[in-house]
Formats: structure tokens, C-alpha cells, sequence
């Protein structure tokens, strides 16, 4: 979020300093990794609409980069009451259809899918190149005079007067508005300006399973209990993981795959794609940083902007959050 908020400040020909406590590319926070989903379907419409103004600025970014980043699949959603997804997707005059299992097998043969309930088939889903998002939003603000500074962890904020002082080990800046995309550890930076972030962190984890061709498998959502999905992971199979099944966490401390959520993702892989191999070849963890009701923490207080998404499903929406909080840090 913080990549993509430079490269929308420096398109507007902003002085713009972009601090990274580790290194781009880095496996600690939320954003590391090949993929993530891209979707229209949710059950409210305020997502459904972001993630339709998010697409055009997806492209945008590819076409600016000359770099592919978003390719869309199709994705099925199924597991649960659907009324209010297809409410929602209806209310936003988006593309979608209720199918039987039949046709959804029809035309995903790869995939197995239950029968009896209606599934949801939304058109644009698909899979955002995660890595080269990061790194493209990055390079696209450095081309426009944005600078990088990696490995400077920030200690401290202060607020003087309509500016802000940020304190790193080694430096001191003092820029007129600072903007706070640090994730797990935005909670305790932003106490130091009298800002309380109502979030507890999780740790969840995602395993990787063989498959010997994953592109034209659909995004998975599977919305019983638990939530899980699945997506491509190109080059090495199928990407899955639960949502909001991991424990709270402290992101400093190295991350520990839940032996148990691996088991259970191998019997669901398992069940949905007879052609992968149901023993994952690699698992790991990422940071969910959640709010009571998963929405989006977007605001400004004085010169300092908070950007905290996303509850464990923010990545969709990179490009227009970045663009919300640039219009944020320049009201």
C-alpha cells in the first residue's frame, strides 16, 4: 500500500521518500510471494465497487510499466448463502452468473466442485503478480524522482507544528505529511502521535501444491467453514490458505506453520483439484492485520495519513488505495 500511495504521489510530481524497515521483497509482512487474488465478488457493495475502479488502475500501473500484473481466470465462489454476494454484485452492475456444478465443471474441467447449491461465477477474478506489483509500483515512483530507502526501520513519529518528524535510527526527516502503511507494526509507531489502531495482528498459513497446469484453473472461495481459497501459482501449482483461521501474533517473532491448517488445506486441495499432488511441496505464513469487522482503515490525522488495510484482503485494491491515501496526504 505504501509502494503504490509513492507512485501515486510522485505521478503528481510529489517530493516523495518511501521507507522499507526490511528490504522490497521481503517474507515478514503481507505482501510477499507470487499471487493474490483479484476478485469482484463480495457481499458488500462498498468492495465490490473498489475493486471494480481498482481494475482500471491495475492497468493503468501494466501500461505505464509496459509489465503484465493482473490476469484474469475466472473465479468460482461457493459454501454458503450466495444472496448477498450476487445482491451485491447486482447493486454494482457487475458482471456475474449463478451456474450448477455441471457447468462449472464444464467449463473448469480441472476443478471439482459441490453439487446442489447454485456456485457463483464472476468473470474478472483472477491473480495479481504480487512480487512484481511491489517492485513495479516502486520503480514507476523511482522513474518519477521518488527515492527508496531500505533496511530504515522508522522508531518514531512526532508531530511539529502542520509537519511531522520521523525518527529512524540513523536519520531524522521532516517532511510536511507522512503517510503509515507499516502493517503489523503500524499499531505501536502511530501511538507515538496519539493515534490508536483497533487491530490484532494474525498469523495465517498458505501451502503450495503440485500441478501440472495451474493457469486455467478458476480462483477457488470456498465461504463455509472455514473460509479457504485457492488461486494459481504460476510455476509452482496451486496457492491455498484459510481466512482468518490463524492465531494473533507478535511480527516480530518468526512465523510458525500451523501443522493442523496444512492438513486440512490437503484434504480440501484434495477434493477440488483431482490432478495436484495433495501433499503441499512448501507451506508458510503471512500477517493478517484485522479489524473487528475486516474493513479498511483509511484517515488523516493532522499531517500524518493511515493507511492500515486490509483485514487479510487488501491486496486487490493496491492501486486505489494508494490513490486514496495520496489524495488524503494532499487535502
Amino acid at each position: 500500500m505504501g509502494a503504490a500511495t509513492a507512485w501515486r504521489l510522485a505521478q503528481r510530481g510529489k517530493e516523495v521518500l518511501l521507507l522499507e524497515q526490511f528490504e522490497v521483497g521481503h517474507d515478514r509482512g503481507s505482501s510477499h510471494g507470487r499471487s493474490r487474488v483479484f476478485r469482484f465478488s463480495y457481499e458488500d457493495p462498498v468492495y465490490v465497487q473498489m475493486a471494480m475502479e481498482a481494475l482500471p488502475l491495475w492497468r493503468e500501473l501494466e501500461e505505464e510499466s509496459r509489465s503484465s500484473v493482473l490476469t484474469i481466470l475466472g473465479g468460482l465462489d461457493f459454501g454458503a448463502d450466495l444472496a448477498p454476494n450476487v445482491a451485491a454484485l447486482r447493486g454494482c452492475n457487475a458482471d456475474f452468473e449463478l451456474i450448477d456444478a455441471d457447468e462449472a465443471m464444464r467449463r473448469f474441467p480441472m476443478a471439482s466442485v459441490p453439487n446442489g447449491s447454485p456456485l457463483l461465477f464472476q468473470p474478472n477474478a483472477g491473480i495479481v503478480a504480487a512480487d512484481r506489483a511491489v517492485r513495479t509500483f516502486i520503480q514507476c515512483a523511482m522513474d518519477r524522482s521518488a527515492q527508496l530507502r531500505e533496511r530504515t526501520g522508522v522508531v518514531e513519529l512526532n508531530k511539529q507544528g502542520e509537519g511531522v518528524e520521523v525518527r529512524t535510527a540513523n536519520d531524522t526527516y521532516r517532511p510536511r505529511r507522512v503517510v503509515v502503511t507499516a502493517g503489523a507494526w503500524a499499531g505501536p509507531l502511530l501511538r507515538s502521535v496519539g493515534v490508536k489502531l483497533p487491530v490484532v495482528v494474525t498469523r495465517e498459513t498458505v501451502a503450495y501444491f503440485a500441478h501440472e497446469q495451474e493457469m486455467p484453473l478458476p480462483i477457488l472461495v470456498d465461504r463455509g467453514s472455514p473460509f479457504v481459497y485457492s488461486l494459481p501459482d504460476p510455476g509452482h501449482g496451486i496457492k491455498a490458505g484459510g481466512h482468518h483461521t490463524g492465531p494473533p501474533t507478535d511480527p516480530n517473532e518468526p512465523g510458525k506453520v500451523d501443522p493442523g491448517m496444512v492438513d486440512l488445506l490437503s484434504a480440501w486441495v484434495g477434493r477440488h483439484y483431482p490432478g495436484a499432488d495433495a501433499h503441499p511441496h512448501h507451506a508458510e505464513t503471512c500477517l493478517y492485520t484485522n479489524t473487528a469487522d475486516e474493513s479498511f482503515i483509511l484517515e488523516r490525522h493532522g499531517p500524518v495519513v493511515v493507511g492500515s488495510p486490509c483485514s487479510g484482503h487488501g491486496f486487490k485494491f493496491a492501486p486505489l488505495i494508494g490513490e486514496r491515501l495520496a489524495r488524503l496526504a494532499l487535502e
